[in-house]
């Protein structure tokens, strides 16, 4: 979702323009009186209106239009993964229902601002319920996840396209997750390896004190390890959402920089969203540190470049996505295309990857057989292995249930602009 498309947010809920957007829904504030009841039949146990076998079963040839459900941080220091994974998905839709939909059906994709904090994600997963959603698709976060998909499990609601590589979502997966990207196992083997070749051996980590950066910390230890490089130097963690824009944060980011220089690292591995991951590097810049700069695909090479301006140069952030500017593969180019278009910003890796989930799962909907229900079409997007989504071919990992394992890293410039 492009920000000039967000008119207003109240009370953590974005209104749509959907003029921009095509069918975006602009949707109130759901009712608290809806939201409490919800959490008091959660509680007691009282069948919901989405029980499960009636979830399971219903035939999506029975809705006039198929609704998708997403909580992402359309507001506060995450915004731009959730803005920007709605962009992608809102092109998917779009592009869909200019071709006449699935089977004559519209897609609607009812976008929910949660701000990167996962209570408000599970009270919107509950409304996105109640408003009877097929599926729930391109949530952010590990926390986000964990928080929600017991509640789609038991429901039988698919969830579809997290942004979270959290390897505990991938051991023994829910049938009802469907993972696109590839866990952080991958991203953080790629890390270990460039600072290997590159002789850095002292190793400092800044983590996010949540799933997300327990996700990624447990995934660098065993790439390290596996690497033949010692444990971190030091280790340093900052609150989910920090920025150093109020002064508690300020602590919090100047205290965590102080931590990472104590270990007298040669280079700093960060796993922590880009705006948390931007103040601490910026602090450790100033406080005189010239040695290599690690990030994953949490920290986005996007939304991090203009944060650090001069500072940017030489940072290293792993991708999971093709880049956003290799035109020579069709669904990079048609994403372009359509980018340009709808009055987009530049290209970028986020709004790629909503582009390409959007895309499988609009496929996975034109292959499930006519009459079937969510059981059905998980079934279909299982069935997307070897899927060519254009240059970019599906491989479907049964076990850890993902259609993506290939990663790449950029570099970025003193400009903050990729270099490879």
């Amino acid at each position: 979702m492009a920000s000039s498309c967000v008119s207003s947010v109240t009370n953590g809920w974005a209104t749509l323009d959907t003029s921009a957007l095509g069918s975006s829904s602009a949707m109130p504030p759901p009712s608290e009186r809806r939201r409490n009841w919800l959490k008091a039949a959660l509680a007691a146990g009282v069948a919901l209106p989405w029980s499960t076998a009636r979830a399971q079963s219903e035939p999506v040839g029975t809705r006039e239009t198929i609704r998708l459900g997403q909580s992402v941080p359309l507001s506060g220091p995450a915004q731009h993964l959730g803005i920007e994974y709605q962009r992608g998905l809102q092109l998917a839709v779009q592009a869909a229902n200019a071709a006449g939909g699935v089977r004559g059906q519209r897609l609607e994709l009812i976008s929910y601002d949660d701000r990167y904090e996962p209570e408000v994600a599970l009270a919107n997963t509950q409304d996105l319920m109640a408003d009877k959603v097929f599926a729930l698709v391109g949530y952010v976060g590990t926390d986000a996840v964990n928080r929600c998909l017991p509640l789609a499990e038991k429901a039988g609601v698919p969830m579809l396209a997290p942004l979270t590589g959290a390897e505990s979502l991938r051991r023994n997966p829910s049938r009802w997750l469907w993972h696109l990207r590839p866990g952080l196992s991958a991203e953080t083997t790629l890390i270990a390896r460039s600072l290997r070749t590159i002789g850095f051996r002292r190793v400092a980590v800044l983590q996010q004190d949540d799933a997300d950066g327990q996700a990624g910390m447990d995934a660098l230890q065993q790439a390290l390890a596996a690497a033949g490089l010692p444990p971190p130097v030091a280790l340093a963690r900052v609150a989910r959402n920090s920025t150093n824009q109020v002064e508690w944060k300020s602590r919090d980011i100047q205290s965590a920089a102080h931590t990472l220089m104590s270990g007298n690292p040669m280079a700093v591995v960060f796993l922590a969203a880009y705006a948390s991951t931007a103040a601490v590097m910026l602090a450790l810049r100033d406080a005189g540190f010239a040695g290599g700069c690690y990030a994953t695909s949490l920290s986005s090479a996007a939304a991090i470049g203009p944060l650090l301006g001069a500072k940017a140069g030489g940072l290293s952030v792993t991708q999971v996505m093709p880049s956003p500017f290799d035109s020579s593969r069709p669904v990079v180019a048609t994403y372009q295309r359509l980018l340009q278009v709808s009055g987009g910003p530049a290209p970028e890796y986020v709004s790629l990857e909503g582009w390409v989930a959007g895309n499988a799962i609009v496929e996975g909907l034109r292959r499930m057989p006519r009459g079937g229900g969510r059981a059905a079409f998980m079934q279909a997007m299982e069935g997307l292995a070897g899927w060519d989504a254009g240059g970019l071919v599906l491989r479907w990992d049964a076990q850890r249930r993902q259609a993506i394992s290939e990663v790449a890293m950029t570099v970025l410039d003193r400009e903050g602009r990729p270099i490879r």
